[in-house]
């Protein structure tokens, strides 16, 4: 049976010493590894904890910065079609985003840029809003086309 050990390592670069610190005790931004791979020879690692707060701030944008990528991707790709399905996807992965926003990336970011992204978050949810609209209406137009020509 593997023993599990939590902890933490750190060297000092001036003194070349190395430090173990109580993991449990840690506060700072959880981050898991994307993909599952292991090394025979390697330690794997199951949880990294950032104590950094500039490397937390970056970490956290590049995040962002990914997430807005994938929305717009796929408010370019859902404008081709013709149900309100993808519509509402968007607009839940845009409720998502915005939840971990508030509950999980606020107390890391600064001010301006937490304020900043809630911001596009509300005109993307705005514009998916319309467009949501304007296809219900055009539906609406057409249907009303049909039923009045088939009279």
């Amino acid at each position: 049976m593997k023993s599990e050990k939590k902890f933490v390592i750190k060297k000092d670069a001036k003194t070349d010493v190395i430090t173990y610190m109580e993991y449990e005790k840690l506060k700072g931004f959880s981050v898991k590894p994307k993909n599952n791979v292991t090394f025979e020879d390697m330690i794997n690692v199951d949880e990294m904890i950032l104590i950094n707060p500039s490397l937390i701030e970056k970490l956290i944008t590049k995040k962002c910065t990914k997430t807005f990528d994938r929305i717009i991707k796929m408010i370019s790709i859902v404008s081709d079609d013709d149900d309100d399905s993808g519509y509402m996807l968007i607009l839940d992965e845009i409720e998502r985003f915005k939840n971990l926003l508030i509950n999980k990336y606020k107390k890391y970011m600064e001010e301006k840029e937490y304020e900043l992204n809630l911001k596009k978050l509300e005109l993307l949810k705005g514009e998916i809003e319309h467009r949501k609209n304007a296809l219900i209406e055009t539906l609406n137009v057409e249907l009303n086309k049909k039923g009045k020509s088939s009279r």
